[in-house]
């Protein structure tokens, strides 16, 4: 035994026990009587072998990341085979056929997957490609040094203003993808300060994750999960300020320990200008080299303002009209008898600065930028192509895990198994029990991959079912699809972060395990408050 512990590792080996167990459990559950212990022995069983598995994938010196979402993958296909499929309808469930997952069907789950995905690989490949020609523009890479000399002065300042710039607009944006745009510029500068990748990933991806925890107006998931349950977008809203306001006290808490931990590494790292720690490459100019900043500053601002303006709701969030009425006047331009100029150069799709809800608008202006910053640099046609090029091969494995992670979405939609299993976690207790509530939340959550789709599959039921508890459950199931958008391995911006960087998912569990079990703690008295006291 101690061979075999010391051969494969402690928690290998406690895993595979685990995992024996649960299949023994599934197995005793097909031959046990009565529907409540057959859901007892299943559910501990699925809970076993998940937990067993995510040990095993996170304690893997490699592709930890790769293996934690086949694990969860894997999971939903035995849910398949061990629970019923099954509906909400209105304040009752329907009980459907079992739906189990074979091999024919996982054609038809990266389907769905692709489908769930479809806005957001093209933006991605769009952006790695423009920050793959920036890195070659000299007046980007003067800009970058620059602002890393300067910043470098102040690390600790530096980080927590950028961590709350990028929590504010993930928290305001009407398209959370898009805050992705602000982010290799800044994981540039804080590598040219000295900051190892781990770090740079805290600061920069860890801030947008954690503006998904803490929303107040922003995220397309918050929109489409008002949408389907029939609430405005400020409902609940003072609930989300609370949970804002906490998540980003504590995790820039984190942040300040975690660049003081490294401080007396930064000026080592710095002088050695790791360029290989930054996913883009931003070369260090020579000394020779002259190069003017302000054209590089001026495109580069003018897509900010755009950026912003347009995927913060204006209208909807602050009822501030004036970026509508001058869409209108602007579209409504003729340059002769009914041509409406403006309207036929901007397209059909434009809308007006506030109302931008996808990405495809964004990757359009991305490519124009580029193209731009391009000429004014002098930069050469086959150059341009070469560096675009160069920088979307940054985003190939991030999308083939992304499209891997995307099949839990597939399953839930073929077999709809993970509801039955909700209900009778609902049905568990009589009334509203938050706690329940919360574990439904976690496991719709993590199986639908968006909060919008989890309103969809069982949002009227709440509504309906505990009419008297709607505002909490709400802040329920935002605030616990944001902690499983912190920390779990099908989280979208946390897959493109970590594969992008380069960084294994066990590292930044090791480094985030105490920030989400402190705010899971936190969240949970606040559901206690409000739901009994």
């Amino acid at each position: 035994m101690k061979k075999i512990f010391e051969k494969h590792g402690v928690v290998n080996c406690v895993g595979a026990l685990m995992d024996v167990l649960a299949f023994i459990l599934f197995v005793v559950a097909a031959f046990v009587n009565g529907a409540t212990p057959d859901m007892i022995l299943k559910v501990i069983g699925l809970v076993l072998f998940v937990v067993a598995g995510m040990m095993m994938s996170i304690s893997s010196k490699e592709h930890s990341l790769a293996k934690s979402i086949f694990v969860l993958v894997l999971a939903g296909v035995i849910a398949s085979w061990m629970f019923p499929g099954g509906q909400f309808q209105g304040a009752d469930f329907a009980e459907g056929k079992f739906t189990r997952i074979g091999l024919a069907d996982f054609g038809f789950m990266f389907y769905y997957s692709v489908y769930f995905l479809l806005d957001k690989i093209p933006f991605l490949v769009v952006l790695t490609g423009f920050y793959g020609v920036l890195s070659r523009i000299s007046g980007y890479q003067k800009l970058v040094e620059k602002s890393a000399e300067k910043f470098g002065k102040h690390p600790i300042v530096t980080a927590v203003i950028m961590s709350v710039i990028l929590f504010v607009l993930t928290s305001l944006f009407s398209q959370t993808f898009v805050v992705l745009v602000f982010i290799p510029f800044f994981i540039s500068i804080l590598i040219k300060m000295g900051m190892d990748k781990l770090t740079s990933f805290v600061i920069t991806f860890g801030s947008v994750l954690v503006g998904i925890l803490g929303c107040t107006y922003g995220t397309d998931s918050l929109t489409i999960f008002n949408k389907y349950m029939g609430q405005e977008t400020t409902y609940a809203i003072n609930y989300r300020y609370i949970i804002a306001a906490v998540s980003i006290v504590l995790y820039n808490f984190f942040i300040v320990m975690r660049v003081r931990k490294i401080s007396n590494d930064m000026k080592k790292n710095a002088k050695a200008n790791n360029v290989l720690d930054d996913p883009f490459k931003v070369e260090k100019l020579s000394g020779k080299e002259k190069t003017s900043l302000v054209p590089a500053i001026i495109v580069l601002a003018i897509t900010v303002i755009i950026v912003v303006l347009g995927y913060i709701n204006w209208n909807g969030y602050f009822k501030i009209e004036i970026f509508d009425k001058f869409h209108e006047w602007l579209i409504g331009l003729e340059a002769g008898e009914d041509f409406t100029i403006f309207s036929y150069i901007l397209g059909n799709n434009a809308n007006a600065l506030g109302s931008f809800k996808y990405t495809f608008s964004i990757s359009m202006l991305l490519i124009i930028a580029s193209v731009v910053i391009a000429f004014l640099y002098k930069m050469k046609t086959n150059e341009y192509i070469e560096s675009f090029y160069e920088g979307t091969k940054n985003m190939f494995k991030p999308m083939l895990l992304l499209l891997a992670a995307g099949m839990l979405f597939g399953i839930a939609n073929l077999c709809l198994a993970p509801l039955s299993i909700c209900n009778w976690l609902i049905n568990l207790t009589k009334g509203f029990n938050p706690y329940l509530t919360s574990v439904v939340a976690f496991i719709t959550s993590l199986f639908q991959t968006d909060l919008g789709y989890v309103a969809y599959t069982c949002g009227s039921f709440f509504t309906q079912a505990f009419s008297g508890n709607v505002e909490i459950i709400h802040t329920i199931f935002t605030s616990m699809y944001g902690l499983v958008q912190v920390f779990m391995p099908t989280s979208a911006i946390l897959i493109v972060g970590l594969s992008m960087m380069k960084i294994e998912y066990k590292d930044w569990v090791k480094y985030i395990w105490l920030f989400a079990l402190g705010m899971l703690v936190i969240l949970l008295v606040l559901f206690t408050v409000v739901t009994y006291i």
